[in-house]
């Protein structure tokens, strides 16, 4: 029996789960460290999984896209408010290094990808560190996209 979208429970739920899998992966990415270049393949895994969660929610739930895209930033609050503080830092009348570290710590499963990245930096920030604060608000696409798609084959 299919839930209907109206549910808040759903848009919770959802949030919960992609909570969850992002949790998963923050604590798989220091084992899988260890494996040099081959580690690259877990942040692709985690990126596959949420499109595929994206898909699967849609179908199962009757989710709309933008429900997911919202369960999506629920989800990703963690990273996008300290990234926040981070670039008002000059704002702040306190130091913004304890949300520098959350930012980081909450983008683990993408650590194995720095080091393709160019070593360059802008403004003193190096890349990675952009690419951290930047990243939390693009992961909530992923699954998104994997709902609209599901809601374009039915």
């Amino acid at each position: 029996m299919q839930k209907n979208q109206k549910d808040p429970s759903t848009l919770l739920s959802m949030a919960g789960n992609l909570f969850l899998i992002h949790l998963l992966f923050i604590l798989l990415t220091p084992l899988i460290l260890y494996l040099a270049y081959f580690s690259a393949v877990l942040p692709l895994c985690y990126v596959l999984l949420l499109f595929i969660i994206g898909i699967r929610r849609s179908h199962t739930i009757n989710i709309s896209p933008l429900k997911v895209l919202a369960a999506g930033y629920l989800s990703q609050l963690p990273g996008i408010i300290p990234s926040i503080f981070v670039i008002i830092k000059v704002l702040l009348p306190f130091p913004a290094v304890v949300f520098e570290f959350l930012v980081q710590v909450w983008q683990t499963p993408f650590y194995p990808i720095y080091p393709f990245l160019p070593r360059s930096s802008v403004a003193d920030i190096p890349l990675y560190f952009m690419v951290n604060l930047v990243i939390s608000l693009l992961i909530p696409l992923i699954p998104a996209a994997g709902a609209y798609l599901s809601r374009i084959n039915k």
